[in-house]
C-alpha cells in the first residue's frame, strides 16, 4: 500500500495535535488574542497562525476552538 504524501501531512497533524496538552491550546488563544490587539483586527489570521507555532498546536483546531461558541462563553464568564 502506497502511502501519499497527504496522507502522510494528515497523520503528522494527527499526531501533533494529539501530543498537545489542553493547556497549551488555552495558551495559544491568549496569545492569539494579545497579538489580534497588536496587530489589529485586520491581520487576524496572522495572529493564529503565529500562535499556532508559537505554542505547537494544530492551526485549524486553535481556529475551531476560537470559533467555538461555547468557548467564548466560558471566556466571558472567566473573566467578567
Amino acid at each position: 500500500m502506497k502511502i501519499s504524501k497527504s496522507m502522510f501531512i494528515e497523520n503528522y497533524k494527527k499526531k501533533v495535535s494529539d501530543s498537545s496538552k489542553i493547556g497549551n491550546m488555552d495558551e495559544a488563544i491568549h496569545y492569539a488574542f494579545k497579538l489580534t490587539d497588536t496587530y489589529g483586527i485586520m491581520r487576524i489570521n496572522k495572529a493564529i497562525l503565529e500562535a499556532s507555532i508559537e505554542y505547537q498546536v494544530d492551526e485549524t483546531e486553535l481556529r475551531e476552538q476560537i470559533n467555538n461558541a461555547s468557548f467564548m462563553l466560558n471566556e466571558r464568564k472567566t473573566n467578567e
